[in-house]
């Protein structure tokens, strides 16, 4: 394939930075400093309270904004705004309608006074992905990180889409009621969830034994009834009837429409204009479009990663007019999504694993699966006799923190490697060749952990309750429900062995083998990508292009399916990272960060792909090189050569700060919760990506 690359290609230099600090959110409420203010229809409210509690925070139609959350920076604000949970019963035709309240967090930009006018014609709004990850959090404890890389002239929002974190009511298929004696429901809950994971331990992954398919089947239609059983007690206020993404993207329009009926209760209006960002004159020689000038009043921003590609896109589709900037960013094709499974998604997955092999033997010694004189199979043969030994005797381990007894399976060692490994190679190859020589040499002990068991009385304070949003939106997302015999499910999973050796581990989770036997109909309608099944749809016309961000190999959401996404949409750009990993934060390069900073600040798109044939993905596109390699040194880009792309340290940085809070997101959603390896998986990683 020939790639569009006029692009000067730099070397990069990755600075250090802060360690990640992941402090546990305090369940209390204290009185703010005398500056401290509540941001609602117009005027402040001195000395308002300094929320910590999302249930104390009173949901309102109106975007009402208070301070909260303190401890991650001085410029938080939250608001839970209420909305519909069935749009064709709208809350003004009746207060009995039932609503959702979505918990929304906002770092403010610079010069913020309390005149709502002083904000941005539109606030850049954030999705990490999942389904089911928390918006809220991933904003909050990186609140800076989003201002630093793209500029504090914008509010970054940070959101919980419906059923998810702590938007209400929550997807929770094992709530519970509090008890005679006053235990809380949601510590019942959260225990008979935590009893529920600990037993389905021992089975592993779907291929594991002859007997392994068929218990994760009847866990997965077990589960399936329980959510249906709460379903059916709710009735039409259930929130799993109305939870796809079409639904979370008509509340994203709810969210720009109260920001812009918020901004208007000021008595002076004066829109607030991007700082300028000074593109080097060899950039303009990308023949993309100049500056825009377009006002963005009414229009979504936005930067989704992961399935939030696919919330953006569905936006796009809904409602074309309202696209003000969209980032894509590790898409997620919608014509594979709303399949009964994903097998294409994992296309790449093993070309990145080779590259642990080939970058540890090129490395050596700081490589710690490395062996004196390896080539690349040398290493590949260890570590198929590391598994070997974990697939006949798993390791004993006594975890330290709860003195329990515990086994690391090969199962585990697998999820880790993909999770872990393949999503963040830059940092988490490192990780996996120490854990991989430590499994080597039977040393799994000294960094076991667990979490252990709470107890049922306890005050439990968690930074997000779990809940079971990702089993709900990506399974009532599915066009046809996935209803299949074990006989049928191992056809499936064949097929998408056929794409990776990581198959067992993939097919294994909520959105795939977890969706099996899923009965709850949605009462919305589709997506926009079910409209045309017999013929090609004509291209989406959006307000402005759509920009689209592709690793040359994701392990979950290759580059051709970004390619045939950017196709959807007219006028649409796609900027390929020749790096490997999930999303663009996985590799940290100065010119992929030059093409977001000039798309969101000053409008200006790459040239859109040229194709060679409407059945083809060959062409050309602008593509970016992406030298942050894993056990390599922090000596590759020059402050000078930064400087040529309008880049500079602190834009670099805080996207090594997204990347660590990003691998840890996924870590903490895939693995499990007992896997006596995921505490050592976030603490290194985190720490990794924050040191890189």
């Amino acid at each position: 394939m020939k790639k569009w690359n006029e692009l000067d290609q730099v070397e990069f230099l990755i600075s250090k930075e802060r360690r990640a600090s992941f402090s546990p959110i305090i369940r209390t409420r204290f009185r703010g400093d005398s500056h401290d203010h509540v941001l609602n229809e117009g005027h402040v409210s001195e000395s308002a309270q300094l929320w910590t509690e999302w249930l104390d925070i009173t949901p309102s139609e109106k975007l009402k904004w208070q301070p909260c959350f303190g401890i991650y920076g001085p410029n938080l604000q939250c608001a839970r705004l209420t909305v519909p949970m069935d749009y064709s019963r709208p809350l003004n035709e009746s207060a009995d309608h039932p609503k959702v309240h979505l918990a929304l967090i906002m770092v403010t930009g610079a010069g913020r006074t309390q005149d709502p006018s002083t904000y941005a014609e539109a606030p850049l709004l954030v999705n990490p992905g999942g389904p089911g990850s928390s918006g809220v959090l991933f904003a909050q404890l990186r609140a800076n990180s989003f201002q630093f890389l793209v500029g504090d002239q914008h509010d970054v929002i940070g959101f919980d889409p419906r059923g998810v974190g702590a938007s209400t009511p929550k997807a929770d298929c094992f709530a519970s009621p509090d008890s005679s004696n006053g235990v809380p429901g949601r510590n019942i809950a959260y225990m008979n969830r935590l009893t529920w994971l600990v037993s389905g331990q021992e089975i592993g992954l779907t291929n594991s034994s002859n007997v392994a398919l068929n218990k994760l089947n009847a866990r997965a239609r077990t589960i399936a009834k329980l959510c249906r059983r709460v379903d059916e007690s709710e009735g039409d206020s259930s929130i799993f009837r109305h939870m796809t993404t079409p639904n979370s993207a008509r509340d994203m329009l709810s969210i720009v429409q109260s920001w812009d009926e918020w901004r208007s209760s000021s008595q002076t209006i004066q829109p607030v204009q991007p700082a300028a960002v000074h593109l080097p004159s060899d950039q303009q020689t990308l023949g993309g479009s100049e500056k825009s000038t377009t006002s963005l009043q009414g229009k979504l921003v936005y930067w989704g990663f992961s399935y939030g590609t696919l919330l953006g896109a569905t936006f796009a589709s809904m409602f074309p007019n309202k696209v003000g900037r969209i980032v894509l960013d590790g898409v997620v094709h919608a014509d594979h999504y709303v399949n009964p499974t994903w097998e294409s998604s994992l296309r790449d997955a093993d070309a990145i694993w080779d590259k642990f092999f080939i970058y540890c033997a090129e490395r050596g010694t700081p490589c710690q699966f490395y062996r004196t004189g390896d080539g690349p199979e040398d290493i590949r043969n260890r570590f198929r006799e590391t598994l070997s030994l974990l697939e006949e005797q798993p390791a004993t381990v006594i975890l330290p923190d709860t003195n329990l007894p515990a086994l690391v399976t090969a199962s585990d060692v697998k999820k880790s490697i993909f999770f872990a490994g393949l999503y963040a190679p830059t940092v988490g190859f490192p990780v996996i060749a120490e854990l991989l020589d430590r499994a080597f040499n039977d040393r799994l002990g000294d960094i076991a952990k667990g979490a252990g068991m709470v107890s049922l009385c306890s005050n439990i304070a968690l930074p997000v309750w779990p809940d079971d949003a990702m089993r709900g939106i990506a399974c009532s997302d599915k066009r046809h429900k996935l209803d299949e015999s074990v006989a049928g499910l191992q056809a499936r999973f064949e097929k998408a062995a056929s794409y990776s050796w990581f198959a067992d581990v993939w097919f294994g989770t909520e959105p795939a083998l977890g969706c099996n036997g899923w009965e709850i109909e949605s009462k919305d309608p589709p997506m926009r990508w079910d409209d045309h099944p017999a013929h090609k749809p004509a291209l989406i016309e959006t307000s402005f292009p759509i920009l689209v961000l592709s690793n040359t190999l994701d392990p979950v959401t290759p580059l051709s399916h970004a390619l045939e996404m950017t196709r959807k949409f007219a006028n649409a750009s796609i900027v390929e990272q020749d790096g490997i990993g999930h999303c663009s934060l996985s590799c940290v390069s100065g010119c992929t960060i030059a093409h977001l900073r000039a798309y969101l600040n000053e409008g200006i798109v790459p040239p859109p792909p040229k194709f060679t044939s409407d059945s083809s993905n060959d062409g050309q596109w602008p593509t970016c090189q992406c030298f942050d390699k894993p056990w390599t040194t922090s000596d590759y880009e020059t402050e000078e050569s930064l400087s040529r792309l309008s880049v500079n340290r602190s834009h670099t940085q805080a996207y090594e700060e997204l990347r660590a809070q990003f691998s840890v997101f996924t870590l903490s959603q895939q693995l499990d919760y007992n896997n006596p390896l995921k505490t050592y998986l976030v603490e290194r990683i985190s720490f990794a990506a924050s040191y890189s």
